[in-house]
This record gives structure tokens, sequence and C-alpha cells, in this order.
């Protein structure tokens, strides 16, 4: 984030700390229907949608630096392999043979020099084009042109890597990301280094357990012996782009902020940023380490989870640094995460079966997870129409 930009922001939060209030969402009470977590149609429109239309964040590029280097799908719906070719070059594809659809890469293998199928031998160079086929005999004039692998676009920014769910689709993440993008350009994405990937398949929706991250009303209650030493009488600051959300949450330390002067304001230092980046992602700034979050729906009660924790080397040093980052992502990962978000929204997808609610409730302060299911609203009634519309009570 541009300083201009975390000064603007610190000035925000500053004026909701003086009257202890976020900042204004929606100003109107919501309630949404508690079918959207729980049909399989509206899952089905939501993954041939919300999951087909959009670009996808898959991770760190500190991953896939060396040529013959690569990441695999966790999301077995979506199954792409992203490869760096001998010339630098990031490439994506289906992680499907052109012949009968084996899986090339298993993900155990150190590192590509091709994609071979393990099934009948078919070979593939790492820009996708069919290379070699066994007992070529048997396939008298195959055009190899026509059985390249299926390319899906790839882009890289700030250290990331997005891909497109859609063949022959295109990807400007200037147009997508919007500020979003100036933000994670000037945060030193880069430089950061991988300590830990984990995934959990967790027995809520989807948008259950994201929209967990997108208020601050549950923390003095569900993280009261955690998060709420962190955040107390912390404030939320959020600003939009398109389907994107960022919020600055202000952390105890916050009302020292007056002891600074202004040039030398860092909102890293008084504020926990947060992106909610369309559709699946939540991606966690602090100081010292940054967690990227995703999410795969599997069903309308099911979700794979993967959690990947950066951190700043300069931060962390020798074995003492090691144990810290442990601790750091035990706490986030098992705690606070698994151990009280996701477990709460589990028990409240078991919840709705029993009828309790017909619709839920949002306050002033939940406005965000409205916007958040506008924001997939308007991607289902453009691919295509959707079942749901938000209402306030009657």
């Amino acid at each position: 984030m541009r300083h201009d930009a975390q000064l603007q922001l610190l000035d925000t939060l500053l004026a909701l700390h003086r009257t202890g209030r976020d900042q204004p969402m929606l100003d109107r009470v919501v309630q949404l229907p508690v079918n959207i977590y729980t049909d399989p149609d509206i899952l089905e429109k939501e993954t041939s949608s919300v999951f087909r239309h959009y670009p996808m964040l898959v991770g760190h590029a500190s991953r896939i630096q060396e040529p013959g280097s690569y990441l695999l799908s966790d999301w077995d719906s979506f199954p792409y392999v992203i490869v760096r070719t001998q010339e630098g070059h990031l490439r994506g594809f289906l992680n499907i043979c052109r012949h009968r659809g084996a899986r090339l890469v298993a993900g155990t293998e150190p590192c590509l020099k091709a994609f071979v199928c393990p099934f009948h031998g078919w070979s593939y160079d790492l820009d996708g084009k069919l290379k070699g086929v066994t007992k070529p005999y048997n396939f008298p004039d195959l055009d190899k042109h026509a059985f390249s692998l299926i390319e899906l676009p790839v882009a890289e920014r700030a250290g990331l890597i997005w891909i497109h769910p859609t063949p022959g689709a295109t990807i400007n993440l200037d147009h997508f990301l919007g500020f979003v993008g100036e933000d994670l350009d000037h945060f030193g994405l880069k430089e950061l280094v991988p300590y830990r990937k984990s995934q959990i398949i967790k027995e809520a929706n989807w948008k259950l357990l994201i929209k967990t991250y997108l208020e601050g009303y549950h923390v003095p209650y569900l993280h009261r012996d955690t998060l709420s030493h962190a955040f107390r009488k912390g404030v939320i600051a959020h600003h939009e782009y398109g389907p994107h959300i960022r919020l600055a949450a202000a952390r105890t330390n916050f009302q020292e902020i007056v002891n600074v002067q202004a040039d030398q304001r860092r909102i890293l230092d008084f504020a926990s940023v947060y992106y909610s980046i369309f559709p699946h992602a939540f991606f966690i700034m602090h100081p010292d380490y940054v967690s990227i979050n995703l999410f795969y729906p599997e069903a309308p009660n099911r979700t794979i989870w993967t959690h990947e924790m950066l951190y700043r080397p300069e931060q962390f040093h020798g074995e003492a640094g090691m144990k810290a980052l442990e601790k750091r992502f035990s706490y986030t990962n098992d705690v606070v995460f698994d151990g009280e978000d996701f477990a709460i929204a589990e028990g409240v997808q078991r919840g709705l079966v029993h009828g309790g609610n017909v619709m839920h409730t949002l306050g002033l302060e939940e406005g965000l997870l409205a916007i958040f299911q506008q924001n997939i609203e308007n991607a289902l009634m453009a691919h295509p129409s959707s079942p749901f519309i938000a209402k306030g009570p009657d």
C-alpha cells in the first residue's frame, strides 16, 4: 500500500476510534436466506459461474521460481498445473492427458522436464505441445497440434499467482484488482518466504467460512481469550473495488499512533489489513507474516480450506525464529481459525437443517457479509441469473 494511502486509512481509523464505531457499511439490517448455504442447485450455479468466470488466486510465486517447478491444484473440481518453463515463463494447463484423461502430474515429482502420462506414456513439453505418442502406428495420421494440453491463462503480480479457469480467457489484473493490486505491489510480498501450508476439509459452506472474517462483531465473544486481546476496542474501516473488499482493523496499541509523526506512521504498526479477493481468497497482512486462505466448495456443507503462511525472513532468525514461527502458525491456524472461527461455522452449518432460522439477520456491523453475498449475486446474474435476493426484515 502506498504511504499516502496508508496515512489516509490511518486518518479514517483515527476518526472511527474516537467514536468507537466501525465505518458505516450498508447502514441497514439485512436478512439472508439460509438456503444459500444448503441448496445443491445454488452451489451448482456458483461453481459454474463464480468459479469459472474470474481469475483465482492460487499461491505465492516463491514456490515456482526454478525451471520445471510447478504448482498443483488443491481442488479436484479444477485440476490445473502451473509450471515454470525453461525460458522462465509461467504456463498453466488442465492436468489432464489429451489421450484418455489421466492426471499427468501427481505432485510427487521433484521437478518437471516434461509432462508424461502415467497411463500410456504420452508426453508433452512444458509448453503443452504433444511431443511423443507411444506406439504411434496405433494412431495413423494423428495431428499432434490438435492434441496439445488445454491451456489456461496465468498471471503473476506482487509475488502472487492467479489462474483463470476458462480456456481462452484473459487476465487483466490491473482491471480486476484495482487499488487492491496497488496495495499488494507496495507491501513487498515478493520478499516473503513460505513457512507452511495446511489443507483441511471443513464441514461448512464455503461462504459461511469466508464470512467469519468479514466482521468484528464476534471478536469480543468468540475470541475472548485469543484475538480480543489484540483488537480490544478496535474498529474497522473498509473499502471496496468491484467484488473485492479491504478491511483495516485497529489493534489494541492504536492509541499510541498519536506519539508518532505522520510521515513515520505505517499501517501495519497499528492495524491488521485484510483483503477479500473475489471469489475465494482471504488475505491477511500482519507486520511480520501474511496468511493466504483459499476456499474450494466440494458440497453445500463441505469445503477445502488451505492456509499458507508467509513470513519476512529478517524478522525471524535462527532456531528461535523458527520456534516463533511455529507458535505463530499453530496459534493462527489451529486455535483461531480452525478451533474458533471455523468450528463455530461448522456448528452453524449443522443447525441449518433443523429449521431454527429461515433467514440470518445481519446487524449494522455485519454489513460486509451482505456486500460479499451481493457480489456473488452479481456474478450469478451475469453468468447466469441467480436464485438469491437480499432483503431487509419486514
